[in-house]
């Protein structure tokens, strides 16, 4: 029997370097997107998520972006509750 996790964002805030703001709306799309690919390894409600900062480079198409952000997101929500609260990168409800 498998067991289906799911994740629901209710707002995605990038902040984008200069020369990204014509495509922040394809990158978040394709972020959630390839967020929803992605399992859980625990339940959590989170009310804020911060990921440390991504390097970006313009020449990267924005499915190579999004998949760099939507794994550091993941990353950060299979951080042990425990863990990311000491860290300040996420808070448990």
């Amino acid at each position: 029997m498998s067991q289906s996790t799911q994740l629901f964002i209710d707002t995605l805030n990038l902040s984008l370097p200069p020369g990204f703001e014509g495509r922040s709306n394809a990158i978040a799309r394709e972020t959630v997107r390839q967020l929803s690919s992605l399992q859980a390894s625990q339940t959590l409600q989170l009310s804020v998520l911060n990921i440390p900062k991504i390097t970006l480079y313009g020449g990267e198409a924005n499915g190579v972006i999004a998949r760099r952000i939507a794994h550091a997101i993941h990353k950060q929500i299979n951080t042990p509750v425990t863990l990311m609260s000491k860290r300040g990168h996420g808070h448990a409800d």
